[in-house]
């Protein structure tokens, strides 16, 4: 029979690893086993949990400790092993629907500026407008003055008439303003006008391609994505579905604020699904005055959330990987706790 690497790997196996278990057992005091040198290492996943805890009035809770919290996996509890409260800088993909009513478009083109100045020095933000299609205006940046000249760049922007790519090789060239594109003049309406609505608003497609572009960032940053929509959407390319999966298995939080939406329909709106399911928040408003206590709302609630790890006890059987769904829980009653709905354990 001819040995093959397989062959000799498992060989190998047979032979010395119940000779190593063996030693392992039998050493005892400052033995081998004991020997840091000498250790049989095994892979071992932190499953992170960032959590925002309210009470009633949507007033955050702070002060709370490790030992408040209980995190149950697939219904089994897990052991809380990381714990901490610190502020972390945020990676933000800023989504703007273009094809909001006139109304809501003018109050979210002024309050850009407060948009831009709820990041901090150390947060960093794409910009992005769609309607029919996804553009992106801006790479990340963390300089708050570009980020919102290419948000005031929205200003005259109407919705474009047939498709258009929004980046890579055969993106749709343009006209530029320190070095963000715009769309170009004869695109453009007389001021106010704007292309009438229609059922393909690609809202789906926005946010699929903002979590594609979040997952290149550093892992040390909280990755979120904040959309002003009116939560309508049609065409897209990518379903809801696959584009909360996209958003759990690259652990990004959604922070929606949702315009023209009645009070009645906001209980349904898909913007509070994404927010509920990623373990953001979503605000529905509409005045200039509640879009800015909403940017700082959310970007705030972001930053500083308490931060769960533990090593899950579940193990995958198969090749496939599996969803697990979390659920926090907190001693007491009355509060509000938000958290991602749960993760893809891989093999």
């Amino acid at each position: 029979m001819r040995l093959t690497p397989r062959l000799i790997r498992k060989a190998l196996s047979a032979v010395l690893l119940p000779l190593v278990l063996s030693i392992a057992s039998s050493a005892s005091g400052g033995g081998i086993a004991q020997d840091p040198e000498f250790q049989i290492r095994t892979r071992v996943d932190l499953v992170v949990v960032p959590v925002t805890v309210k009470r009633s009035g949507d007033r955050p809770v702070s002060g709370l400790t490790k030992d408040d919290f209980t995190v149950l996996e697939d219904g089994r509890g897990q052991a809380i092993t990381n714990f901490t409260i610190d502020p972390v800088p945020l990676s933000a993909a800023i989504l703007v629907d273009t094809g909001l009513s006139p109304a809501s478009l003018t109050k979210v083109r002024g309050s850009f500026s407060a948009l831009a100045g709820a990041l901090s020095e150390s947060d960093e933000a794409a910009v992005y407008h769609f309607d029919t299609h996804v553009q992106k205006l801006l790479d990340f940046s963390t300089d708050n003055a570009l980020v919102e000249t290419a948000l005031k760049t929205m200003t005259d922007v109407q919705a474009a008439a047939g498709p258009a790519v929004a980046s890579g090789p055969l993106a749709t060239p343009g006209p530029m303003i320190n070095g963000i594109p715009i769309v170009p003049a004869e695109q453009l309406g007389p001021p106010g006008a704007r292309i009438p609505l229609t059922n393909h608003k690609v809202l789906h497609d926005a946010i699929f391609q903002a979590a594609t572009d979040l997952d290149k960032r550093a892992r040390d940053r909280r990755k979120v994505v904040i959309v002003i929509s009116d939560g309508k959407s049609g065409g897209d390319e990518h379903s809801f579905d696959e584009t909360i999966a996209r958003l759990l298995d690259k652990e990004i939080q959604v922070y929606a604020i949702g315009m023209d939406l009645s009070f009645l329909t906001r209980r349904l709106s898909v913007l509070g699904s994404y927010a509920k399911d990623t373990g953001g928040d979503a605000f529905f408003v509409s005045s200039v005055d509640a879009l800015e206590i909403s940017y700082a709302r959310a970007t705030d609630e972001a930053r500083n959330q308490y931060i769960l790890g533990y090593i899950s006890s579940n193990r995958v059987v198969g090749t496939a990987p599996v969803f697990r769904q979390i659920d926090v829980k907190l001693t007491g009653n009355g509060y509000e706790i938000r958290h991602r709905k749960g993760y893809f354990q891989a093999p």
